[in-house]
């Protein structure tokens, strides 16, 4: 509503005595006023005629009996239907003057009447008629056809130019609304192609801005704006902006649906489609520049039938090949504007050239659309969100066995050279346990490396067997304890396999068995922290900063002897 009050908006148009008039045809447009008023062969057309592009109309306004007392020393305002390009011929002083009322002339006096499409005014005075009874006006359609008996004049006392008032406001709440659902769409989908960087996004904002436009360009007044009064213009971008909208929908068609990879036989006839649209707005662009407006004019007509009839072909096609939901939510979306579409055009009135006067059926149509469309692109971003949580859950599975895969060999290894040593020195009671131990661990860490998460119960199971073959391997150096609190349910909660092994293994080797005095303790600790696990493993030995700096010097010593002893030396 604030950007409807915003615009120039002005009111409906009011009602007067019809003025009589007389058409002459020429197929000259260099006829001047004087052969004209020498002819003198004006006279009434018949219902069935119709206007061209290529003949100028020549018409005669009879003000007789129209003109009364209450207009003397007046102005008042001629309402006439909205001519292409057209002059107003009327006495000035001593001579017979001329001034542009057409919309598409430069510096136009005809000024056009807002919400009713096709009627502008003109202010005259009783002075401009002719012979005191008449006025001429010399006028070209070029846009589109109309019979010349819908041609109206009408004398108004005052301007039906005003600013917008209550009722004009119920009239356009519809425009309103969708104006602001629109700029919702478009914030979002806007949104939503900067934060995923996804294609379709983008296409479909500049698909819904274009739409926008098109529907309600002119009953906002927003082109006035846009071209700031330059009508011809505003025309050609108005009627080209269909091809516009249609390509890119087609490209949000194709990305939306990845039709490349999903419907090969549906992406090959939308390069058909999208061929047919992009040639056209080549070919109108060059029609602009050439001013041919019958060439527009037979551009739109022509592109209408043939993208309807393919867009229905692989609308049909898609549905009964569909393989997901968001075919269904394109189906039904264009579906909602193609029938739209063409009920805007079947309950045209017959004089309604450009379409105006039915737009309601097609802003149904486009609201519906968008709304399946908005509903569509939601549960898109809710499938890559949900695409994208399953390929990082799959990445940090892949992680997980490639560091068991790592772990085990060397474990494997150390385990086996503790055996070995055992039986090298002849201690088979103690090779026989730690043999044991190790099948059993063995036996589980095969049956865990096929799933890759195991319940708090199988890791600390597993914890105790590996904790059990270091004790024996370091003779006892250590003891261990591993501690869960009552509340946690051990037996249903899981975490990836083997996860705190590394660390106790850490432990073991770089904080407990280099202590030289005192207990050494290694304490594991299952903790439930609101929604969360604590895994915490906790050793009393040297501590991360003096094992750090051991490691050190052990590396600067292995450096040094190498340094000492090269082996070429």
């Amino acid at each position: 509503m604030i950007i409807g009050l915003c615009l120039v908006v002005k009111g409906m148009a009011q009602n007067g005595p019809h003025i009589p008039f007389k058409v002459l045809k020429s197929e000259s447009d260099s006829t001047a006023f004087g052969q004209v008023i020498k002819s003198g062969v004006f006279k009434s057309l018949g219902p069935s005629e119709e206007t061209n592009h290529r003949s100028t109309y020549w018409v005669q306004l009879d003000f007789k009996d129209k003109v009364s007392s209450l207009y003397k020393d007046s102005t008042f305002y001629l309402k006439f239907n909205s001519f292409d390009f057209g002059e107003l011929y009327f006495w000035d002083k001593d001579h017979v003057s001329k001034r542009a009322i057409g919309l598409f002339d430069h510096r136009t006096q005809g000024t056009e009447i807002p919400l009713t499409n096709y009627y502008s005014e003109t202010p005259i005075s009783p002075d401009n008629l002719i012979d005191h009874r008449y006025l001429y006006i010399r006028a070209k359609r070029i846009t589109f056809s109309e019979r010349l008996q819908n041609w109206n004049f009408t004398l108004l006392t005052s301007s039906s130019v005003k600013k917008l008032d209550l009722d004009d406001l119920k009239s356009l709440w519809p425009y309103y609304a969708f104006a602001g659902g629109c700029l919702i769409i478009w914030l979002s989908t806007i949104s939503f192609y900067f934060y995923l960087r996804k294609l379709e996004f983008l296409f479909y904002s500049i698909y819904i801005l274009i739409l926008f436009f098109y529907v309600s360009g002119d009953i906002l007044s927003l082109y006035d704006h846009i071209f700031s009064g330059n009508r011809l213009l505003h025309h050609w971008f108005s009627q080209g902006s269909l091809l516009l909208a249609n390509f890119a929908y087609g490209m949000f068609f194709i990305y939306y649906l990845r039709t490349k990879k999903d419907y090969p036989k549906v992406h090959s006839l939308m390069y058909v489609i999208m061929a047919s649209i992009f040639l056209p707005i080549v070919v109108i662009v060059i029609f602009y520049f050439m001013d041919y407006m019958a060439g527009l004019n037979y551009m739109i007509s022509s592109f209408t039938h043939v993208i309807l009839s393919l867009s229905t072909l692989g609308l049909i096609y898609l549905g009964f090949n569909a393989k997901n939901v968001l075919a269904y939510f394109v189906i039904a979306a264009s579906f909602s504007f193609i029938i739209s579409y063409v009920l805007h055009i079947y309950f045209a009135d017959p004089e309604d050239g450009l379409l105006l006067n039915s737009r309601y059926y097609l802003l149904i149509g486009c609201s519906f659309e968008i709304i399946i469309f908005t509903i569509g692109l939601n549960y898109k971003v809710h499938l890559e969100f949900r695409e994208n949580i399953l390929l990082q859950q799959k990445a940090l599975d892949e992680k997980n066995k490639a560091l068991r895969a790592q772990i085990n060999p060397h474990f494997i290894f150390n385990a086996l050279s503790s055996i070995q040593n055992l039986i090298i020195k002849n201690d088979i009671r103690s090779s026989l346990r730690y043999l044991s131990r190790f099948s059993h661990l063995t036996r589980n860490i095969l049956e865990g490396s096929i799933e890759p998460n195991a319940t708090i119960d199988a890791e600390i199971e597993m914890l105790k067997d590996y904790l059990e073959l270091e004790s024996l391997r370091f003779d006892k150096n250590f003891s261990y304890e591993i501690l869960v609190d009552e509340d946690l349910d051990t037996s249903s909660i899981e975490i990836p396999y083997m996860t705190l092994q590394p660390f106790v293994e850490n432990s073991i080797i770089h904080g407990l068995l280099p202590k030289n005095e005192g207990e050494r303790k290694l304490t594991i600790s299952f903790k439930k922290h609101g929604e969360i696990l604590l895994c915490i493993v906790d050793d009393n030995g040297i501590g991360r900063k003096a094992s750090q700096e051991k490691s050190k010097n052990s590396l600067r010593k292995k450096g040094q002897e190498g340094w000492k002893s090269p082996p070429y030396a």
